[in-house]
């Protein structure tokens, strides 16, 4: 009689956290690509609205400029660059539950789209 566990028990027991830490990794590398990002699409994103004709009048004469409230572009900003920073640098041991860090990362990227988005309205 062979006391042992079947070999398939074994595998799945063992690589299950190896699943998780790998899985972890790769939102990890995600995570700074993300946020590598945030500059070029705000560089972008700036420099596509400078070249259109409505943002070059507001910036003259201050007519016809996008009606976004007081603080929202620098407020999503700081919530990418927040967001996007947590995703990369949290230790995988304090976060509270296995995929958090790819909440943070999705966080980061609705933050980082809202931002340019933003930006854009002033086409």
């Amino acid at each position: 009689m062979n006391a042992t566990p079947a070999r398939a028990e074994v595998r799945t027991a063992d690589t299950r956290p190896v699943d998780h830490e790998r899985t972890d990794r790769n939102v990890r590398t995600a995570s700074w690509f993300a946020l590598c990002m945030l500059v070029p699409v705000l560089i972008g994103c700036g420099l596509f609205v400078l070249s259109t004709t409505r943002a070059s009048g507001c910036v003259t004469y201050g007519v016809d400029c996008a009606h976004v409230p007081q603080g929202w572009i620098p407020g999503c900003l700081v919530a990418a660059i927040v967001l996007g920073i947590a995703a990369v640098a949290w230790p995988r041991r304090w976060l509270p539950f296995v995929h958090a860090r790819a909440w943070l990362l999705l966080l980061h990227i609705v933050a980082q789209f809202m931002t340019a988005l933003l930006i854009l309205s002033y086409a």
